[in-house]
């Protein structure tokens, strides 16, 4: 029995728009101000590549119903390397050399 998209619930349909337009525009900006900030790029990255396959995975999971698995296990992936980036650039001025002198206080 095949469902049209005008039938899935609202949750359903918000996830699905979140995921396909928000989440990469919002990682795309983010591998931006890591470019210019000098700081996060590998796990901005690492990011993108990990929102890119949730969306590859999403949609195989049309065709094979264990592939959703994988996108939710794919969710938890996310969530960490947003995390563990947020604290790498958090630290940024103790690991990364070149972050001193690019950064300047407020006046």
């Amino acid at each position: 029995m095949e469902r049209s998209r005008a039938s899935l619930p609202l949750a359903a349909l918000l996830h699905g728009m979140i995921g396909m337009y928000v989440v990469p525009v919002l990682v795309l900006v983010l591998v931006v101000v890591a470019l210019l900030a000098h700081a996060g790029l590998k796990w901005a990255l690492w990011l993108l590549l990990a929102v890119a396959v949730q969306i590859a995975l999403a949609f195989l999971a049309f065709d094979a119903a264990w592939v959703g698995a994988l996108h939710g296990i794919n969710a938890f992936t996310i969530i960490a390397l947003a995390e563990v980036g947020a604290r790498a650039v958090a630290h940024a001025p103790e690991h990364v050399a070149h972050a001193k002198r690019v950064m300047r206080p407020a006046m």
